[in-house]
């Protein structure tokens, strides 16, 4: 049980679930409306609450893997918030794009108070909300790699 945790600590795998998870989540049928016979679909890859879900997943992305993403694609960080997040060494900084899309998650919850009988929640909500606490397991969890060199020396 321990060497799976330590795993956890010192890998991105957590990350890697919670941003594959918050995609597919806007991506799969968020809730399902059934009435008389008739049901519908919703996703919110079709509205705006769906692009500001795939906006704070591309910005974990940043910030999760900016190393790898710094490798291979340099120019990104030549443009002005490219070099704040560049001037980032902290895996932690990780948490302020994860507590928005909770936040945001939050907030759609709560604005979307609809009557159980005909509205059901769909796949997309699950996953979206199993990659967000991936996301905060991860942004809690992750050992830095910096902190743990200071720490042995």
């Amino acid at each position: 049980m321990n060497t799976i945790l330590e795993k956890i600590k010192n890998t991105r795998i957590l990350a890697v679930i919670g941003i594959v998870c918050l995609i597919l989540g806007t991506i799969l049928h968020y809730f399902t409306f059934s009435l008389f016979g008739i049901s519908r679909s919703i996703s919110l890859i079709n509205y705006w609450e769906g692009k500001i879900v795939i906006v704070l997943a591309v910005a974990n992305l940043l910030f999760i893997f900016k190393d790898i993403v710094e490798k291979y694609i340099p120019s990104l960080f030549n443009t002005g918030i490219g070099k704040k997040i560049s001037e980032l060494n902290n895996s932690k900084y990780s948490l302020i794009p994860t507590i928005l899309a909770v936040a945001f998650a939050l907030y759609l919850h709560i604005h979307l108070n609809f009557n159980t009988k005909y509205m059901d929640y769909g796949l997309g909500f699950y996953v979206l909300w199993i990659g967000l606490i991936c996301l905060v397991a991860y942004a809690i969890l992750h050992r830095n790699d910096n902190k743990s060199n200071e720490t042995q020396m």
